[in-house]
């Protein structure tokens, strides 16, 4: 017996949306979005009557919603669940805006569009958050339920924006090496994977740390330019972004 699908409209529609927007997510959901010119988009089916629908998920910056909140009343019942990929914004806010108390906080990443999404959720009633948990976050990869909201921030930095920074760190290594060696610009694929190959390999050294003790030799290659690398103190820098990312997650939830 077919079940029936639930019908979500994405509330924007930009690269988030997109990567959310898998084969997996596509085969559970009817979904459709909508722009700011208030223009619906039907991705997967055509919605023939009223415009209320059953999941709304709110995929806009903060400052768009502070402004047009109220403009998406209209497609949300008693009934409708609204998930909110808004970094920062609070569930008492969105409460009052959208004039409902089934409100989820998630934050996944672009890397839901391969399934590899880290997505936390946080809702003040424990059983939508395992509802979202089944049905919603696991189509995206792997996920988890936060005690409290401020870990939402938490997992914004963590998550949400982790994969850029760890992009940037290869970039930057890559770029590094075709200084060293220019002749490597034909096989920066190689440099790229190195990146998997290591963290594959690691696991049998048993972890990162192990690793690199087995490259390491006192007063060897290795040794120097890991003793550079220390005390450029790299781990203050990647600390100090992530604090940086955190509190500014904080600071979106005051600004109008």
């Amino acid at each position: 017996m077919a079940t029936h699908k639930k019908e979500v409209l994405f509330v924007g529609y930009g690269n988030l949306a997109k990567s959310i927007l898998n084969d997996s997510f596509k085969k559970r959901f009817h979904v459709c979005s909508i722009n700011s010119k208030n223009t619906i988009n039907f991705i997967n089916f055509k919605k023939k009557y009223d415009f209320k629908f059953d999941i709304v998920v709110l995929l806009i910056k903060p400052k768009i919603f502070y402004e047009q909140g109220d403009n998406f009343l209209k497609y949300v019942s008693k009934e409708t669940i609204v998930i909110s990929c808004m970094a920062g914004v609070k569930i008492n806010t969105i409460t009052k805006k959208m004039k409902t108390n089934k409100i989820i906080r998630i934050m996944p990443s672009i890397l839901s569009f391969y399934s590899k999404s880290h997505t936390c959720i946080f809702s003040n009633q424990l059983k939508l958050s395992k509802w979202t948990e089944k049905n919603f976050a696991n189509l995206l990869g792997t996920s988890y339920i936060v005690k409290k909201e401020n870990d939402i921030n938490k997992a914004t930095a963590l998550f949400g924006s982790g994969p850029a920074f760890m992009a940037m760190l290869i970039q930057d290594y890559v770029s590094a090496s075709l200084k060293l060696d220019p002749q490597l610009k034909k096989s920066e694929t190689i440099l790229i994977n190195m990146f998997q190959d290591v963290i594959d390999c690691s696991r049998h050294y048993g972890g990162l740390s192990s690793f690199i003790e087995s490259i390491s030799s006192k007063k060897g290659t290795t040794q120097e330019g890991i003793a550079y690398i220390k005390k450029a103190n790299i781990n203050k820098i990647m600390h100090s972004a992530l604090i940086r990312t955190y509190k500014r997650a904080k600071e979106l939830s005051f600004e109008k």
